[in-house]
C-alpha cells in the first residue's frame, strides 16, 4: 500500500523535524509485521532482487546484514557466496563507515556498533568503493522519485557519494516503507532501483 504524504520543503530545521516524524511512523509500522508477514515479504524481495539482471551481471556486490525488522538480506549474502561473487559489508567506525571484504557469514561477523552484525577486522580484508559493481542500502522510507530517508547518521549518503558514477544503488523495503513524497536536502543521496514484495520501482517506471 502506497502512503501519501504531502510534504513542503521549507528550511533544513523544518525538512529534520518531518524526517523525524516519518521515522517513527514508518518504523512502528515496520515493527507491526508479524514474523510470518516479515518471512513471507522477506522472500519476495529477495527473489525479486536475485532475478534482477543487474545483480547476476555484478562481481563485487555491497550490502548490509540485517538488523531488527529490516528486510532478511542473509539468503542474498549467501546467494551471493555461493556464486563466487565478491561480497562487501559495512563497519561503522567513528562517523563513518568502512567496508570489508567477507567470505563466511558466522566466521567472519561479529556484533558492532548498535548491536549489528559487521566484519570482524581480524578477519577480514578492508575494501575499496571502487572495486564495488552493485549497492544494496537500507533505509526506513522512500518514495516515489527514489529518495531515500536513513536512520539519522548520514552513513550511507557518505558511502553513496564516493561510489563510482555508473554503480547501480538498490533500496530494498516492504511496501509500507514506500510513501508519495520525501523532504530531502541537498546532501540526500537517492537511489536507483526499489524492490519491495509486490513490485519493482526502477528508472522511474513500475515493473510488477
Amino acid at each position: 500500500m502506497l502512503l501519501f504524504m504531502k510534504i513542503n520543503n521549507n528550511n533544513n530545521n523544518n525538512i529534520k523535524i518531518k524526517k523525524k516524524i516519518i521515522r517513527e511512523k514508518i518504523s512502528n509500522a515496520r515493527n507491526s509485521l508479524t514474523p510470518e508477514e516479515h518471512k513471507i515479504k522477506s522472500k519476495l524481495i529477495t527473489e525479486k532482487l536475485l532475478g534482477l539482471s543487474d545483480y547476476i551481471k555484478a562481481n563485487t556486490i555491497f550490502i548490509y546484514y540485517p538488523f531488527r525488522s529490516e528486510i532478511d538480506t542473509t539468503e542474498i549474502i549467501k546467494d551471493a557466496l555461493s556464486n563466487n561473487k565478491k561480497v562487501v559489508l559495512p563497519k561503522v567506525t567513528g562517523e563513518s563507515l568502512k567496508i570489508f571484504f567477507i567470505s563466511d557469514i558466522k566466521r567472519d561477523l561479529k556484533p558492532g556498533s548498535y548491536g549489528i552484525l559487521e566484519p570482524d577486522i581480524n578477519n577480514c580484508t578492508e575494501a575499496n568503493l571502487n572495486k564495488i559493481d552493485l549497492a544494496i542500502v537500507p533505509g526506513l522510507c522512500f518514495d516515489l522519485n527514489f529518495n531515500r530517508i536513513g536512520y539519522g547518521g548520514g552513513f550511507y549518503d557518505k558511502i553513496l557519494s564516493k561510489l563510482r558514477k555508473n554503480v547501480k544503488v538498490i533500496a530494498l523495503a516492504f511496501d509500507l516503507q514506500i510513501v508519495n513524497n520525501l523532504p530531502a536536502c541537498a546532501h540526500d543521496k537517492k537511489v536507483n532501483i526499489i524492490i519491495t514484495e509486490s513490485r519493482i520501482y526502477k528508472d522511474f517506471k513500475i515493473d510488477k
